[in-house]
This record gives C-alpha cells, sequence and structure tokens, in this order.
C-alpha cells in the first residue's frame, strides 16, 4: 500500500490530459529566389539542423517542391526523486515554388515515458498552464514548454536562413 501511494503522484504525470490545439506551426512567404534556390537552401538547412539528414528525410520531391522531415526529441525532468525521461517525434513540411516558400511543424507526439526502468504511458500537451494546477500539471506544462521553445527554434532559424541571400560560391 505504501509504494501505490508513492507512485499515485507519478502517475499523475502519466494522466494529465488537457487539449492542445497550438502545436503546429506555419510560414508562407514570397522571397528573391527561385524554386531551385530554395531547395537547395533548405537542402542545406536541414543538413545544418539534425545530426543525419539521410535519417530524417523521410520524402525529397525537388520537382513538385516538397521535402518531409520527421525529427525527434528528448526531454528529462526528475520528479518525486526519480529522472523521467520522455521521447517525441514531430513532422518539419517545406514546399517551395517559384519566388515562394512554406514551412510546417506538425504532428507533435509523445512517443514515449520511461521512469526507473519501466514504461510508462504518454501524456498530452498542456497548454494554458493558470497556475492553479497540481504539481504533476506543472511538470508536464514544464516539459512541453521546453518542446515548444525546441521546435519554435526549428521554425525560426528556417525562416532566418531561407531570407539569407543567395550566396555565390564564385569567389572561393
Amino acid at each position: 500500500m505504501k509504494k501505490l501511494l508513492l507512485l499515485l503522484p507519478a502517475l499523475l504525470v502519466i494522466n494529465v490530459s488537457v487539449s492542445q490545439t497550438n502545436f503546429q506551426w506555419e510560414k508562407i512567404d514570397s522571397l528573391n529566389k527561385s524554386k531551385s534556390q530554395i531547395y537547395s537552401d533548405t537542402k542545406m538547412f536541414i543538413a545544418e539542423s539534425w545530426k543525419s539528414a539521410k535519417n530524417v528525410i523521410q520524402n525529397d520531391d525537388k520537382e513538385s517542391g516538397m521535402i518531409l522531415v520527421k525529427g525527434g526529441s528528448s526531454k528529462s525532468c526528475i520528479y518525486l526523486l526519480n529522472l523521467h525521461n520522455f521521447s517525441f517525434s514531430y513532422t518539419v513540411k517545406f514546399f517551395m515554388k517559384e519566388n515562394k516558400f512554406r514551412i510546417q511543424i506538425d504532428n507533435v507526439i509523445m512517443t514515449s515515458h520511461t521512469c526507473a526502468g519501466h514504461v510508462w504511458g504518454t501524456i498530452t500537451p498542456i497548454d494554458n498552464f493558470d497556475g492553479n494546477e497540481s504539481l504533476s500539471a506543472r511538470l508536464g506544462n514544464e516539459i512541453f514548454t521546453e518542446l515548444k521553445g525546441e521546435l519554435q527554434s526549428i521554425f525560426d532559424s528556417y525562416l532566418e536562413y531561407i531570407k539569407k541571400p543567395a550566396s555565390s560560391n564564385s569567389n572561393w
């Protein structure tokens, strides 16, 4: 019974379930680059942003102007003196046309939650934490806030990268 009482708060972390709708980023913008240059710059961005572009690119269609990336992230936190490890997956879609690009980040899913060698259930992202939630809800919110920051960074980095003027390799 004592062990069950100790596990109860940890189970609360797992069962936090608040609907969320804003784990999606999208931007469509114009710029003075050809479709081919946007494609090349996007491929370079992917190569510089992920450890292995070959492992994350799931679909690459230069002719139609689309690259699909499946990425992943891991987060950890200590709760009740136990280290909880969370793994997430997400999708980044890059689209390109003449003088135009689109980026979408969506399909953010928790793929695993482990603690002390045990596999736990997954939790749903929490939005709009109002300060009146339980300790377990606040910890879940911290994990998802950190994840949102990481995904926002990918989004912002791409926007900055793609808007740089086309580089000329003729002077090297």
